[in-house]
């Protein structure tokens, strides 16, 4: 597969749901933080546990999210996966598989949190997308808050 040139990768991710929000010029920057990932048939993207370093864009091919408990989803061009994690701070909670040959593009959580830093307009961008109710990597339930935990182990009152 020939790589994306930076245009392509802009053109793409103008089409991705999570920065429908986005300028045109937001979206050239986060494209300048994004790599070019083949995706090999049954290539294991990442598993469950793993630690979230990264968020991704499928730009052709699919990529199957396992949760080991029986709920698959497939993730096919336009659509990112990954994310949830990486705002949250958290491990992995699905297997990522591709299930067909493609490209996804991936943007490392250092370099994401890094451009956020110094963009507010695009922290607001997503912000307004990530609470819109048609956004399709979150589901409702990931917007629910999730129990801490107390300076001695337990949950927090």
């Amino acid at each position: 597969m020939t790589p994306l040139t930076r245009i392509q990768m802009v053109v793409h991710l103008q089409t991705v749901e999570l920065f429908a929000h986005c300028t045109a010029e937001q979206v050239v920057r986060i494209a300048g933080i994004a790599r070019q990932k083949v995706l090999r048939q049954g290539e294991k993207i990442y598993s469950v546990n793993d630690a979230a370093e990264a968020l991704f864009s499928v730009v052709a091919g699919e990529v199957v999210l396992d949760n080991r408990g029986g709920e698959q989803r497939c993730i096919s061009s336009g659509s990112t996966f990954g994310v949830r994690e990486i705002l949250a701070g958290r491990l992995r909670a699905e297997d990522a598989v591709a299930s067909a040959e493609g490209i996804a593009l991936e943007i490392e959580a250092d370099d994401f949190f890094d451009l956020l830093s110094n963009n507010i307009e695009i922290v607001k961008a997503l912000f307004r997308q990530l609470m819109s109710p048609s956004t399709k990597d979150l589901p409702a339930s990931a917007l629910q808050p999730t129990p801490s935990l107390s300076p001695r182990g337990g949950p927090s009152p």
